[in-house]
């Protein structure tokens, strides 16, 4: 691993994440070091996710149904099964949370009256009543985390995370030996 001075950013990041994550070795290489930050900043992102919005009465995969539906307002309603695969889960997982959103008077279901096996779903007043008074301070939150970050540390960040999820795509577990 670089220990030279022009990488004294780097091995200061990756002392504190061997601490962070109490890992009693060094890293193999920096193609480990990078996944396991990755895993950590994802762990404490939910972790922050999950104390915001349980703060605001809602859970992260609710807030994300009402931003999409919101989004898709003009399309409005969305097929239950379509919403399932924006959120990439399971059928039975969102009908399980689409029950909690209806319950909560958060969304409404109907029939699709083109094909009666499928349920439509779209925002109730109350929903986007609920997500207009959340977004200030999500974005307020999101400011807060990435606010210290140039323009040129965030476009860097998207265009590995885009790379990144190239690479996944590409790649074939079977493969990997």
């Amino acid at each position: 691993m670089p220990s030279k001075p022009a990488h004294a950013p780097l091995a200061k990041a990756l002392s504190r994440l061997r601490s962070d994550i109490a890992l009693n070795r060094d890293f193999n290489d920096l193609h480990e070091a990078a996944l396991l930050a990755f895993a950590h900043t994802w762990q404490r992102l939910e972790q922050a996710g999950r104390a915001f919005f349980s703060s605001h009465g809602v859970s992260d995969v609710q807030f994300n149904v009402l931003m999409i539906l919101w989004d898709y307002r003009d399309e409005a309603p969305l097929r239950q099964h379509r919403l399932a695969e924006m959120l990439v889960i399971n059928r039975a997982s969102a009908g399980a949370l689409i029950d909690r959103m209806e319950r909560d008077g958060l969304l409404a279901r109907k029939a699709d009256p083109q094909d009666r096996r499928a349920r439509l779903v779209r925002l109730t007043p109350k929903g986007a009543a609920t997500l207009r008074a959340l977004r200030g301070p999500y974005y307020a939150l999101v400011a807060q985390m990435m606010g210290a970050l140039s323009t040129e540390q965030l476009s860097g960040h998207v265009v590995f995370m885009d790379l990144l999820r190239a690479r996944l795509s590409a790649l074939d577990p079977t493969a990997v030996q």
